[in-house]
């Protein structure tokens, strides 16, 4: 098979002094093909700073790869990776790497394999692409892509959810009506609602928004309560299994790879011109910079979280790379971890919070954007409405780059290292309270869209049949943002639920991705 290679880098340029940072993907090529068995070994070096693996958990890089025929305009189509149940799947890692490849094929997940810390810098780094089952044939002339999105593992466990808070109540989850955390201790069907112990309350919907507030409809409200009960089936990921999440929110610059990557079509629905230039929704400083013609859209600002991302944009591109949304029980795991929960605490693990003002902020546009004055290292960082020196976004993981000792406050992480769950952009996660999203199962995109460019997943949330996910139904927010509404500290909280039902087929400026993908 020969394959003209289309030198694609991928590269994620966040800096950090404790959390991987600046992925490179470099080198790519053709190592060997077997045309019996109908597959090709495809070459590369990967590299990260400041990785780690230590004795309970690691951060690792998905890998995926997009192929075309060459001289073919339109959408890049998905590679199926080599797995065999109990092998090593044929791929090839350099000494100290690990590859990990799911019974799809979609990817793989790369990390070191072993206890340690710092950069990592693997070279001829080897996949096994069976071109075969992509229905390619053996004189086929594609061209390539490899793409790569730094993770963190998140292991199985038992967690809590809710913090047994009583100030300021948004919806927050409790056992029964108890006012207390709820242990989630496996995947099993869970009552939701109805008071009795053992069961996944909502501090009876207080505080959750509603037709007075924000002008969303009294059906975005949890449909359970104290008095009525709904089940969240089995099926339904509830965070006790391992589960990969992205580190950082999703970027401008992966954002524009997946936009090249699209059919004109598909382009059409994934690209909004007066948002993401120009006018930028109606706000003057946005800093959302993604323009150009397809297919060769570009950003001036790559470091910075893709915005404007409404649920079926974010579910497109969850689509696209192998991964899937989140749901609100896993969002607390990734926050919280395996600790009892601390009363009103944020993403760090403590009810502390820096209201200073971040200013200047220095380096803008660049990779190595920070903060200056107003940098706490006794109090959580999180970029929110009075700590702002301006009414915009900032480069993903910029507090990480501010502390010499950086621990989970100054930083602002979360448990397992995972940035900005608190503060920043919403983090779109898939409600309880809807029946819609209940229908939720997990599965996992397999990189093809809709020819309308949705994601194609008929139990994520938003699906219409023959259309793919079209709508928000069912995407709730969690985590919040920099600035909605004002004062923000409240909405930043682990477990606020203050618009975890609510859902609007609008693009906003505080509106950004991540996603995860079961481990399994």
């Amino acid at each position: 098979m020969r394959l003209y290679l289309l030198l694609f880098v991928c590269v994620q340029l966040i800096c950090g002094s404790v959390f991987s940072n600046n992925l490179q993907i470099t080198g790519l090529a053709k190592s060997s093909t077997n045309t019996v068995d109908n597959y090709t070994m495809i070459r590369f070096s990967l590299s990260w700073e400041n990785s780690w693996r230590d004795a309970e958990n690691y951060d690792a890089v998905w890998i995926f790869i997009k192929y075309r025929l060459s001289g073919n305009p339109g959408a890049w189509s998905h590679a199926t990776l080599n797995y065999i149940n109990g092998s090593n799947d044929g791929h090839i890692g350099p000494a100290g790497a690990g590859i990990t490849t799911p019974p799809d094929g979609k990817g793989v997940f790369l990390y070191r394999n072993s206890i340690g810390s710092g950069n990592s810098n693997f070279t001829n780094v080897e996949l096994r692409w069976n071109y075969g089952a992509d229905g390619l044939a053996d004189n086929a002339l594609v061209d390539l892509k490899v793409f790569g999105i730094e993770m963190v593992q998140v292991p199985q466990g038992a967690f809590w959810l809710g913090d047994g808070t009583n100030n300021i109540l948004h919806g927050q989850f409790e056992n029964g009506n108890s006012g207390s955390a709820l242990l989630i201790s496996n995947e099993n069907a869970l009552t939701l609602g109805g008071g009795a112990n053992g069961s996944l309350g909502n501090n009876n919907r207080t505080g959750m928004a509603n037709n007075g507030l924000f002008s969303i409809s009294p059906a975005s409200i949890d449909d359970f309560d104290d008095l009525t009960s709904q089940l969240l089936p089995a099926s339904f990921p509830k965070g006790f299994n391992t589960f990969f999440c992205m580190k950082y929110e999703l970027t401008q610059a992966q954002y524009v790879d997946f936009l090249n990557c699209l059919s004109a079509t598909q382009f059409a629905t994934r690209y909004d011109p007066f948002n993401y230039t120009g006018n930028h929704g109606g706000f003057t400083v946005t800093r959302n910079n993604i323009s150009g013609t397809y297919p060769n859209m570009s950003t001036t600002t790559p470091d910075l979280p893709a915005i404007y991302v409404e649920w079926y944009d974010a579910a497109a591109y969850a689509d696209w790379s192998g991964l899937r949304p989140m749901t609100e029980l896993e969002f607390e795991k990734a926050c919280r971890g395996p600790l009892a929960p601390v009363a009103d605490e944020y993403a760090w693990g403590t009810s502390t919070i820096n209201p200073g003002n971040y200013f200047p902020v220095n380096n803008l546009g660049s990779p190595n954007e920070s903060v200056a004055a107003g940098y706490s290292v006794t109090s959580g960082n999180a970029w929110f409405d009075n700590s702002r020196a301006f009414d915009a976004i900032t480069r993903v993981g910029i507090f990480a780059a501010n502390a010499l000792n950086s621990n989970r406050m100054t930083a602002g992480a979360t448990y397992w290292g995972i940035m900005e769950m608190s503060g920043h952009c919403w983090e779109r996660a898939v409600t309880v309270g809807r029946s819609e999203a209940r229908l939720f199962s997990g599965t996992h995109g397999d990189g093809n869209l809709e020819s309308n460019g949705n994601a194609t997943n008929s139990d994520w949330p938003g699906y219409t049949l023959g259309q793919g996910v079209n709508t928000a139904i069912g995407g709730g927010y969690r985590g919040g943002a920099f600035n909605f509404p004002s004062p923000t500290q409240p909405n930043l909280r682990i477990s606020s639920r203050i618009l975890a039902t609510a859902f609007y087929n609008t693009r906003y400026y505080d509106d950004a991705a991540r996603f995860v993908r079961s481990a399994n």
